[in-house]
């Protein structure tokens, strides 16, 4: 009888979880536990889980009831970075985070997300294009230097609509991006192997949402390509098809489809 292997059984296992930030209860936190686990296999979750939990008390007991007191209590214990101008996967670490006070800003914002709750506060992701933010009692703050904005000093990027622009994000759209800078970390390497590997929890976590889902399977596919295996590519393409209703999407998967299978026919000759 064939058993699993240690790293499949931790694969198993994480692939459960991404999935289940898809239910109700699931928690940023739970999200950010996640990929951090995704970087190390040997973190200790409930270890970290347990550090964020911790930091709340200590901000309780410090007497922070408000935005601002939290921000200046989170920029006192070293939070309150400036941008990074290296990035490499730690930074999309809970735990690194904790350790190092240097993350990436969707990492800091799901730190001050915790922490807010756990002090009482209404507090959320906000899924801005290209810069994650948050909100906390109704104020926008930017986790990079942890102040407060105005909206109507954000640009507005193209194509955007404005009711989308500041919507929130669950844990599985934050999960989604954080899984999303691993995959930039490793497209900077060419590394189309861990690519596919991220992405396959990016499968897990969009399983509820089929345009999500697609676009995911044409990625895969493009990573398949690169690495030369045109079979899994018609697959990934397909899947694309079958799932997205995305006209532009789906007609691009088709022109792929089309193009590996001309390369198969000239090949049998």
């Amino acid at each position: 009888m064939q058993h699993d292997s240690p790293e499949q059984i931790r694969k198993s296992d994480l692939l459960a979880g991404f999935a289940r930030l898809t239910e109700n209860d699931a928690s940023e936190l739970d999200a950010a536990l996640l990929v951090a686990r995704v970087i190390d296999e040997h973190l200790d979750a409930e270890q970290t889980r347990a550090q964020v939990l911790k930091l709340a008390e200590a901000a309780r007991a410090d007497g922070v009831d408000d935005v601002k007191a939290l921000l200046a209590f989170l920029d006192g214990q070293g939070f309150g970075q400036g941008a990074l101008t290296e990035v490499d996967l730690t930074h999309s670490s809970i735990d690194w985070l904790l350790q190092q006070h240097q993350a990436l800003p969707i990492v800091v914002a799901v730190l001050v997300i915790a922490m807010a709750r756990g002090l009482g506060m209404q507090a959320a992701g906000v899924n801005y294009p290209g810069h994650f933010l948050l909100e906390v009692n109704d104020q926008l703050i930017d986790p990079i230097g942890l102040g407060v904005v105005r909206r109507d000093s954000l640009p507005r990027p193209e194509g955007v609509p404005a009711d989308e622009l500041f919507s929130n994000a669950n844990a599985m759209m934050i999960a989604f991006r954080m899984l999303n800078n691993l995959k930039a970390y490793n497209l900077r390497l060419q590394n189309w192997r861990g690519m596919l590997a991220v992405s396959d929890y990016q499968v897990a976590l969009a399983h509820a949402e089929p345009n999500l889902l697609g676009m995911v399977h044409f990625e895969r596919g493009e990573y398949s390509q690169q690495l030369g295996e045109s079979d899994a590519a018609l697959e990934e393409y397909t899947r694309c098809i079958e799932l997205c209703e995305r006209d532009a999407l789906v007609e691009k998967a088709k022109a792929r489809v089309q193009s590996l299978l001309a390369e198969h026919q000239g090949a049998l000759h």
